[in-house]
């Protein structure tokens, strides 16, 4: 009985990798068939490039907290 045990459980492993591999095909099928998902995007109109400076027309808190020089500074709590 326990050598049945053990071919029931690598039939069920074998069938559950079978049906994952099965459902990735299908689902990468299914992306290459809607050419508007691979076509490039532009970048976002309201974010500026990003430069050593941080970036342009960004003036936010994230920002200023991201290029502070202290913890403090920054905003981050005291452990």
């Amino acid at each position: 009985m326990p050598a049945m045990r053990h071919f029931l459980r690598w039939a069920i492993a074998g069938v559950l990798a079978l049906g994952a591999c099965a459902g990735a095909a299908i689902g990468a099928e299914m992306l290459l068939d809607d050419p508007a998902s691979l076509a490039t995007s532009s970048p976002p109109a309201l974010l500026g490039p990003i430069t050593e400076s941080g970036r342009t027309g960004w003036d936010c808190a994230p920002e200023r907290a991201a290029t502070a020089r202290s913890a403090s500074a920054a905003g981050l709590p005291h452990d």
